[in-house]
């Protein structure tokens, strides 16, 4: 029989078990993408919002479909993202990010209520499963878990705050579109972090160990 890696918890009779955690510079992927999930979520709040919806002839209401299309998939995700992430965080982060993508992009070329409803629901799912690996790496860290935690947490909430500030900005300045567009690049950036750390895994063996 194989010996455990050092710093695993097997399972014990009955208790199920956990992963051996991973190095911290692979949050770094998931993390970046978690907080532009967070900002494409009330990015549609305020000025930007008004923008869309005199644009796309879309009542007032409307926006509470779109907020709950889009935060509806990510909840779901989420759960996923954190019941598996911790142990394949790559597999589930790369598609989650590519979602992340596909969503912002019809979103910013969406012509209508149907197609945008669609597209933050795309978006959703894509934010959802980063978020939930970010969390899955979080709880396994064996040192430091408390900083990690509230460095993510407050980088989430700045993440809240500056989607719609910066989408009104834009906005009156340009186009409610431009905002969305922008945030192709910085997924850009996420997926290759999430990348380059998933072959870093690979190369070094970790993957492999806390698959068995």
């Amino acid at each position: 029989m194989t010996a455990p890696a050092s710093g695993s918890v097997d399972a014990v009779a009955g208790h199920g078990s956990r992963d051996v955690a991973f190095p911290v510079w692979v949050l770094a992927g998931p993390t970046l993408a978690a907080w532009l999930g967070a900002s494409l979520l009330t990015i549609t709040v305020g000025p930007q919002w008004t923008s869309m919806r005199l644009d796309m002839q879309l009542s007032a209401l409307a926006v509470v479909w779109v907020f709950l299309a889009y935060l509806l998939p990510a909840l779901a995700t989420a759960a996923v993202g954190f019941l598996v992430g911790g142990r394949w965080p790559t597999a589930l982060v790369l598609p989650g990010i590519s979602l992340l993508v596909l969503g912002a992009l019809l979103t910013t070329f969406s012509p209508g209520g149907a197609l945008l409803l669609v597209a933050r629901a795309v978006t959703g799912l894509g934010a959802g499963l980063a978020w939930g690996v970010t969390a899955a790496l979080v709880r396994q860290q064996p040192a430091g878990r408390n900083r990690t935690s509230w460095a993510i947490i407050t980088g989430t909430v700045l993440a809240l705050v500056v989607g719609p500030l910066f989408g009104a900005l834009v906005s009156m300045a340009m186009s409610w579109r431009l905002p969305l567009l922008a945030a192709v690049p910085v997924a850009g950036v996420a997926f290759l972090a999430a990348a380059v750390s998933g072959i870093a895994l690979l190369v070094s063996g970790d993957a492999g160990n806390r698959a068995r």
